[in-house]
């Protein structure tokens, strides 16, 4: 197998065939980004061939397999929702004018679910005529990685192109399973103070909150009870919390959404995406009822609830001892996702991509505008299942 990859960042399809157990060369590469073409280079081989504007297909190797996530932000809810007026959008007719000389057996392409809204609709339209234009039978169908093995709420939509009509038959988008990893299963243990929030971003949260409550209007995200907490939970359409619960805060929605999902890694992920994690264990001495505080690290709220043992499962601190009786006083840190738990929640559950050199920021960018490569390792699998 033969792949060219386009608007390739990391290599996603290159980790994803690895992880599909697929044998594959990568002939070519095209990327823009000079940190992300550094990732690739550290982590995959393949000849670079820089903008894809630029590229003569004649005098490109054959390959079987094109592979290419055009930019998404023209259409995407996040942006401005330009679509073809954006030039960022017309990137497409890249892959069709290489496409149509070269001619792959097969082709998978990404974009974000807004391209498939109304908006957009035309645009759509002529992706699909198009393909079909220059000889690809087209299975299309919007997937999210949380419904596929991977805790986060990533919709995509993806292109599935056979030139081989006959090969279309027998294709099948996989099946949803039931998800067995949650994002505090990939979250790292031991977290430097430098990704908790400043006591600034902090207070702007609750000055946030307050006006909100005056208004009556948003989401009040510091509990007091646990009852009132979870009751505010289910109404807003989110799951009160589990076992070692953890949860995610949207800064840009201002919403919290349910603990064991993260919301879709943005670009720059790290300006809007927090984590609230129960942190503070408050030990109460029968002998002398006195409270003591262990390790109350910075950003806790020192007036939360207070759980008796067994009260709420949710917390896992409650635990009696013959002298003291353990109480939870649930100290919330708010902290950033570390770029390794941002590359986890793209797939890289075993943490096997070197981003040696590269800063925090870039990390996250690439993150965040990359593939879930256990999600494409799934479509792989049904797309070369006779491999």
């Amino acid at each position: 197998m033969k792949l060219f990859e386009m608007f390739a960042g990391y290599g996603g399809a290159s980790f994803a065939l690895k992880k599909a157990g697929i044998d594959f060369e990568c002939v070519g590469v095209s990327e823009i980004d000079k940190y992300a073409m550094q990732c690739f280079t550290q982590n995959h081989k393949g000849y670079h061939y820089g903008n894809c504007t630029q590229i003569n297909a004649n005098e490109l190797p054959d390959f079987d397999l094109l592979t290419g996530g055009f930019p998404c932000q023209s259409f995407s809810v996040a942006g401005k929702g330009l679509g073809e007026l954006d030039t960022r959008g017309t990137l497409f007719n890249e892959i069709i004018r290489i496409a149509e000389v070269k001619q792959p057996k097969y082709m998978l392409l990404e974009n974000v679910k807004g391209l498939t809204y109304k908006p957009h609709k035309e645009t759509f339209a002529k992706i699909l005529s198009e393909l079909e234009r220059i000889g690809y039978s087209v299975k299309w169908k919007v997937l999210n990685s949380k419904e596929h093995g991977t805790p986060q709420n990533r919709e995509r939509v993806f292109f599935v192109c056979f030139l081989d009509f006959y090969d279309e038959f027998d294709f099948k988008f996989p099946e949803k399973e039931e998800l067995k990893i949650f994002l505090k299963d990939i979250l790292e243990e031991d977290v430097d103070e430098k990704y908790n929030i400043s006591d600034k971003m902090l207070q702007g949260l609750l000055k946030h909150n307050d006006n909100h409550n005056k208004k009556g209007t948003g989401f009040i995200w510091k509990p007091r009870d646990i009852n009132s907490y979870a009751s505010s939970l289910r109404s807003n359409g989110a799951f009160c919390p589990t076992d070692n619960s953890v949860l995610l805060l949207d800064m840009y929605n201002k919403k919290i959404k349910e603990d064991g999902i993260c919301i879709t890694l943005s670009d720059p992920c790290h300006n809007n995406l927090r984590i609230m994690e129960p942190v503070s264990l408050a030990i109460r001495n029968k002998n002398r009822s006195k409270h003591q505080t262990k390790g109350l690290p910075y950003g806790t709220f020192p007036k939360e609830y207070h759980l008796k043992e067994n009260k709420e499962k949710g917390v896992s601190y409650a635990v009696k001892q013959s002298s003291h009786e353990f109480m939870v006083n649930n100290g919330l840190r708010i902290r950033k996702l570390t770029p390794k738990e941002c590359f986890r929640l793209m797939g890289f559950l075993d943490d096997r991509i070197n981003l040696d050199g590269l800063s925090n920021t870039q990390k996250y960018k690439l993150a965040g505008n990359g593939w879930d490569i256990n999600l494409v390792s799934k479509i792989f699998k049904e797309m070369f299942k006779w491999i």
